[in-house]
């Protein structure tokens, strides 16, 4: 029986760091479930800005508006998370209306990620939008780096048979260089991809998979965890998470690697249940 693994990246394959720049308040909020403050409310989405780097808020006036900033730069963004009725053209518009986030606030996001997570593997920045209200109450910033053992892990279960897959909300560019470091086919990378997306995607691997695996940490994963036919939650970073994704999940790690005895007793369980009466 073919066997495709579905990985999500951030807080999955990789320890993140998170923070949220308060635009009303004008302070740091450490260690945020990003996807978490989207749930409480129903009218907010959260996007991620298509930016190959960062590098590009180095000549940036602190004072410009984002809003200004994205429309003189066409600067385009990608749904990770949203409430009920937020359309890429509602939350478009409610950009253009926010008077209160600006590039300065971008730059304080990402220097306070820099200060915590050393040796940084990739850095996402995003924007939670109250479509609403037409504001942008909270500037993200995310760096990241791969837990231990991941890599060898990934080469594992690759040589023991099983194709594997990620599927995240984060930039193509980052993805592609976790891709690129784990060995894993770049065709095989899913980028900027929602939470239907992800279900998508393991809902189209199991057309052509005999078994799919999902393993996730966030909100942003149930919809597929609940798809696959086997739904790995992991707890390994750190955060509160709803009711509705331990639920969802078939098995719960502490530990990213555990996924490797849960693949082995998935099939181990598969092929006896495949094996002819004698």
């Amino acid at each position: 029986m073919r066997t495709a693994i579905v990985f999500d990246s951030a807080g999955t394959l990789l320890k993140v760091y998170r923070v949220a720049r308060d635009v009303s308040y004008g302070c740091i909020i450490e260690n945020v479930v990003s996807t978490n403050m989207i749930s409480k409310g129903r009218g907010c989405a959260l996007i991620a800005l298509r930016a190959d780097s960062v590098d590009f808020l180095d000549g940036a006036d602190p004072g410009m508006k984002i809003s200004d900033y994205m429309a003189h730069a066409d600067m385009g963004f990608d749904i990770i998370c949203r409430g009920l009725k937020c359309t890429h053209d509602r939350i478009s518009d409610a950009i253009a209306k926010d008077s209160g986030a600006t590039m300065g606030d971008l730059k304080q996001a990402i220097e306070a990620v820099k200060l915590k997570c050393k040796d940084i593997y990739y850095l996402n920045i995003g924007l939670v939008v109250d479509v609403p209200n037409g504001t942008i109450p909270y500037v993200l910033a995310t760096g990241g780096r791969l837990f231990p053992g991941v890599k060898g892990m990934v080469r594992r279960l690759m040589a023991s048979g099983a194709d594997i897959y990620i599927a995240s909300g984060d930039n193509r560019r980052s993805l592609s260089t976790l891709a690129m470091d784990l060995g894993i086919p770049e065709g095989n990378v899913f980028d900027a991809v929602s939470p239907e997306g992800k279900k998508e995607v393991v809902e189209s691997l199991k057309k052509r998979y005999g078994r799919v695996i999902m393993a996730g940490d966030g909100v942003n994963d149930y919809l597929a965890l609940q798809a696959a036919d086997t739904g790995i939650l992991s707890l390994q970073q750190e955060g509160m998470r709803p009711d509705l994704l331990f639920e969802a999940s078939d098995v719960i790690v502490d530990d990213i690697l555990e996924v490797e005895s849960v693949v082995a007793e998935s099939l181990h369980t598969s092929n006896q249940r495949e094996e002819p009466e004698k």
